[in-house]
């Protein structure tokens, strides 16, 4: 079995387990946690459409949001966008994020999700797409509460069970959250 499989079957066991309705949105995030190198391996099965299937023999439904081009697709319809071409420096806030990304991301997440119920798994992909551009934890927490179902985030990084933190793409400093961790 590969790594990807022993993973992603590790988070359809979390997912088969019966759902409390009385938690917290945040407590209704997994974060699916892997070495960036087997992004490509773990993004096969959910691309594909393997992993929705497995989960839908769970009856769940499934939705999911590739986070990789968001940038991309935000600065394209960036009404300024010849002009921060030339100054991109203009485009961070003091805290390293993307001015203006941020409501593009809660929006689009709100539009994928509409049709969702408290049933669905909605699953954020290419989480390691933001790095340097907007902080993960940071929109898990502004979207926790809006997604209906369990939220699963795809997070090539690393988990420190010790501190029960979270580091993406091994960047210098992790954030702890009350997500369920799932590794291999």
């Amino acid at each position: 079995m590969t790594y990807a499989q022993s993973l992603l079957d590790k988070l359809k066991a979390e997912l088969a387990l019966p759902w409390p309705e009385n938690v917290s949105g945040q407590e209704r995030v997994f974060m699916v946690v892997y070495p960036p190198s087997e992004e490509r391996r773990i993004r096969r099965f959910v691309d594909s459409g393997e992993f929705a299937q497995e989960v839908r023999t769970l009856h769940h439904g499934w939705s999911s949001l590739d986070l990789a081009p968001a940038f991309s697709q935000w600065l394209a319809a960036y009404e300024h966008f010849e002009r921060a071409l030339t100054r991109p420096e203009r485009l961070w806030d003091d805290k390293g994020n993307v001015k203006g990304l941020e409501e593009y991301l809660v929006n689009r997440i709100r539009e994928v999700t509409a049709h969702d119920d408290a049933n669905t798994v909605f699953a954020l992909l290419g989480c390691g797409g933001l790095f340097g551009l907007f902080s993960v934890s940071r929109l898990i927490q502004l979207v926790a509460d809006q997604v209906p179902g369990r939220l699963v985030a795809f997070f090539p990084g690393e988990y420190d069970a010790a501190h029960n933190s979270y580091r993406l793409l091994g960047a210098k400093d992790g954030w702890g959250y009350l997500a369920t961790p799932i590794t291999a």
